[in-house]
């Protein structure tokens, strides 16, 4: 979204290259799996790999569709939670921090 001068948010866009692999899976598979249907003879030996090679492609192509549009599903995780606001709290007060503020006032102290 565009808003006044600012740069748009690709952020819900589907992942480019789950995209693109399943784009090539898909196609590459469909064009195998119709080969093999074309080349049967009757025997039935090419209709079982069409098969095949059918049920291989759709699972790859699930996966990769899934794979492609993840942040679509998970959009309870799109807010920011607590957790972002403890943790900076807890850089703030860390004893390494308070050491170092400890020191910092001594030599301000010192001179």
């Amino acid at each position: 979204m565009i808003k006044g001068k600012q740069t748009p948010n690709y952020s819900l866009r589907p992942e480019p290259t789950a995209t693109v692999l399943f784009i090539l899976v898909l196609v590459s598979g469909l064009l195998i799996t119709l080969s093999f249907f074309s080349q049967e003879d009757g025997t039935g030996v090419y209709q079982q790999r069409g098969v095949f090679s059918a049920i291989i492609t759709g699972l790859l192509s699930f996966a990769l569709f899934l794979g492609a549009t993840a942040k679509f599903w998970f959009t309870h995780l799109w807010k920011k939670n607590a957790t972002h606001k403890r943790l900076s709290q807890h850089s703030n007060f860390h004893p390494a921090e308070q050491e170092k503020a400890f020191r910092t006032h001594l030599e301000n102290k010192r001179s």
